[in-house]
């Protein structure tokens, strides 16, 4: 298990910091490194995790910079249910801790199993969805969450993007309750707001 304000701390580290290694438990293998001209991508696909950097620079492509010249933006944990070149995460579940911390009920975690329905259960109604308007191309229906999480006594903002998987959530009656609702999740996307 991990919570989800220790990915979120990792945020702003750059790829040589020891940061990035307190993401697992074992040494990070070499990453499977992509550039382009906004985002640097390491990917871990033994370890479900990919780590998107830019610059820290204005106007600095992302793709020219010294390791020392680039901050993680976000992060993607991928669960592997369709795209096996991935691995499962292994630090599932990742427990959320909402704020205000008053109310028992604020505290959740994300499992491997987790569906769209049990997410907006436990996080509210999503700020933005979309996607999945096609039966087979382009990206499943994903849900997006601005949540404040506790971090030492204070909020800690946060974007949680959560792309589903499987038929139900593609198609144009994709928003039904018994469609993406019931669909396990994907891709989770962790950004500052």
């Amino acid at each position: 298990m991990t919570s989800l304000i220790t990915l979120v701390d990792r945020l702003d580290c750059n790829p040589s910091q020891v940061a990035i290694q307190a993401l697992t438990d074992s040494e990070l293998p070499a990453p499977e490194v992509k550039a382009y001209s906004d985002v640097v991508y390491h990917n871990y696909r033994s370890l479900g995790l990919s780590l998107q950097y830019e610059s820290s620079s204005s106007g600095k492509a992302a793709s020219k910079c010294d390791v020392h010249d680039l901050r993680l933006a976000a992060i993607d944990v991928y669960s592997a249910r369709d795209d096996k070149s991935w691995t499962c995460f292994p630090r599932l579940p990742i427990q959320v801790d909402l704020l205000p911390l008053d109310q028992a009920d604020k505290s959740t975690s994300i499992t491997l199993d987790s569906t769209g329905k049990d997410l907006v259960s436990s996080l509210g109604e999503p700020h933005r969805k979309g996607g999945g308007a096609n039966d087979r191309a382009g990206p499943a229906a994903w849900l997006e969450w601005s949540l404040d999480i506790q971090s030492n006594g204070k909020a800690t903002p946060v974007k949680l993007q959560v792309e589903l998987n499987g038929t139900g959530a593609r198609g144009a009656d994709r928003w039904n309750a018994d469609r993406a609702g019931s669909c396990p999740w994907s891709v989770i996307n962790i950004s500052r707001k």
